[in-house]
């Protein structure tokens, strides 16, 4: 069984909290886009796919060059952008 959290809310409120809900997800999703663009220029220029540079700079294999230190940046906040979308994917409200 999943562990869950009660948020409660008076019902007239509930279309505002879905709203907000929504328009934070866009903005998550517009971010994401964002930062995927980004990801695959450093792709293209490195030859490289993101997981493979992960690995390697995790290993200290690649140094602190700024360079990717910003890809590990961009690879972390689309991580983090698509496991919150994600989590607001899955919110289930009851009346």
């Amino acid at each position: 069984m999943k562990d869950y959290a009660k948020v409660v809310i008076e019902k007239k409120g509930l279309s505002s909290l879905q709203e907000s809900i929504n328009i934070g997800k866009q903005v998550m999703e517009r971010k994401l886009v964002a930062y995927k663009r980004k990801i695959e220029k450093f792709e293209q220029v490195r030859g490289m796919d993101t997981e493979t540079f992960m690995v390697s700079f995790n290993k200290g294999e690649l140094g602190d060059n700024k360079e990717w230190l910003e890809w590990d940046h961009a690879a972390n906040v689309a991580s983090l952008l698509n496991r919150k979308i994600h989590d607001l994917e899955n919110l289930t409200y009851e009346y």
